[in-house]
């Protein structure tokens, strides 16, 4: 394989990951509204803030976890050197009859 379609299959699979942190991370949220819930029946009144921050910390919290998994495996398996950027500015391109 080529390093443009190994880095095409980093990225489908780096994106599937980070779908399935964020929803790791939103169920998490929304067992931890439920139990404040059950366990402080004044909270009911702000399940609408609650859930808007659980959205928030969830895409936040993802991208976080997700940013640091990706420096940690290029660096673990020396990725630079198998991928190649998918978007480069136009005046970094190389020549293609190099």
């Amino acid at each position: 394989m080529s390093k443009k379609s190994n880095s095409v299959v980093f990225m489908l699979v780096a994106t599937l990951v980070n779908l399935l942190l964020m929803v790791i991370f939103f169920i998490i949220g929304f067992v931890v509204i439920g139990l404040l819930v059950s366990n402080f029946p004044s909270l009911e009144e702000s399940i609408p803030i609650l859930t808007l921050a659980v959205f928030v910390v969830a895409i936040f919290g993802s991208f976080l976890v997700y940013n640091k998994l990706v420096k940690w495996a290029t660096e673990r398996f020396k990725l630079e050197e198998k991928l190649d950027p998918l978007f480069t500015p136009k005046r970094n391109r190389r020549n293609k009859l190099d």
